[in-house]
């Protein structure tokens, strides 16, 4: 289903449409296999999110070696009444939700009898997060318009409904798992995308100790090795191939050249991968690692640039009291 002023005006709770279809599933095995067969191997960390990816992700937020979870939500509990009070009747929209715990957290900010005029879209590919986010955000808000989305929201801006005032969240440094041209390309295409008096609040983690940033990918209960090794069962799951995460070592360390934690995972031998979709198998070499995930580090500076290049004013800039993170406050004049 389309959107469009008919079909907006009376939202149904609980509701999904999807558009990941629109992309088919062939630019999805070639996007896969393009990673796997590169020269340095890469995955694209939005296949993490499968069931079992979600709940391990749900799992590292808690952890206290992971600092940004926590932090950004007490700066969410503080955003200061004038921004909340500019919130009734408009439209929210989550990039990348998962779980439900930040936006509820700015909804139960904002007074009981405006909640009723709030739309809020949530927007992810993973079809477990959405759905179990929409069912909980029922049950928390009943008064509440929620339409899931389920579309890869950085290539399908055109899904993002127009017809009133909007709120677009990007929480949990999500930003940083772009590269920085990717970063640049994606808040040009927001600014062109949002209206005036359209609003965007991004979390951002900020550059740090390194030990600190390298503490928060390994945990000593290892949840985000299991998080990271997660991704090849899904990759097994979408290109028909035979990883067995055993065969690979979780590697998170700090990029002072790029300002980036990256996570990696190293080959514990000589591995040979069959996969349906290919006709020749894929070869790792001991040591060799697979790059999933990027996640960068912002300073000020950077936040005030992104702003720019997007054409977008940027009206705060929230952090908590030792600059751990930031949430940016941007708007469309």
């Amino acid at each position: 289903m389309a959107y469009s002023k008919t079909n907006l005006s009376e939202l149904p709770l609980a509701d999904i449409d999807n558009h990941l279809t629109e992309i088919g599933f062939d630019t999805t095995i070639s996007e896969i296999i393009t990673g796997l067969t590169a020269n340095a191997k890469y995955i694209q960390s939005k296949y993490f999110y499968d069931k079992r990816g979600s709940a391990l992700f749900e799992k590292i937020t808690s952890l206290s070696e992971y600092y940004p979870s926590r932090t950004e939500k007490a700066i969410i509990s503080q955003l200061p009444p004038a921004l909340i009070e500019d919130l009734a009747d408009i439209d929210i929209i989550e990039l990348g939700c998962g779980d439900h715990s930040k936006i509820s957290l700015l909804i139960r900010r904002i007074p009981a009898e405006s909640v009723p005029g709030l739309r809020y879209f949530p927007i992810d590919i993973s079809q477990t997060a959405l759905k179990q986010s929409i069912e909980d955000l029922r049950d928390l808000f009943p008064a509440l318009k929620v339409k899931g989305i389920l579309a890869d929201y950085v290539h399908q801006m055109h899904l993002f409904p127009e017809e009133r005032k909007r709120l677009f969240c990007f929480f949990g440094s999500t930003i940083g798992n772009l590269s920085r041209e990717e970063t640049l390309d994606f808040m040009q295409n927001m600014g062109t995308t949002m209206h005036p008096g359209d609003m965007l609040l991004v979390g951002m983690d900020r550059v740090k100790n390194i030990a600190l940033l390298e503490k928060a990918y390994n945990d000593d209960q290892f949840i985000t090795a299991m998080f990271n090794k997660n991704i090849l069962r899904v990759i097994n799951g979408l290109i028909k191939s035979d990883f067995n995460p055993d065969d690979f070592e979780h590697r998170a360390f700090y990029n002072a050249d790029f300002n980036r934690i990256e996570m990696h995972l190293e080959a514990t031998g000589n591995i040979s991968v069959k996969s349906a979709f290919m006709p020749e198998l894929i070869r790792i070499k001991k040591g060799e690692t697979i790059h999933t995930e990027n996640s960068h580090k912002f300073e000020k500076a950077d936040i005030l640039l992104m702003g720019q290049h997007a054409g977008l004013a940027i009206k705060n800039i929230y952090s908590d009291k030792n600059e751990l993170f930031s949430l940016a406050h941007y708007e469309k004049k």
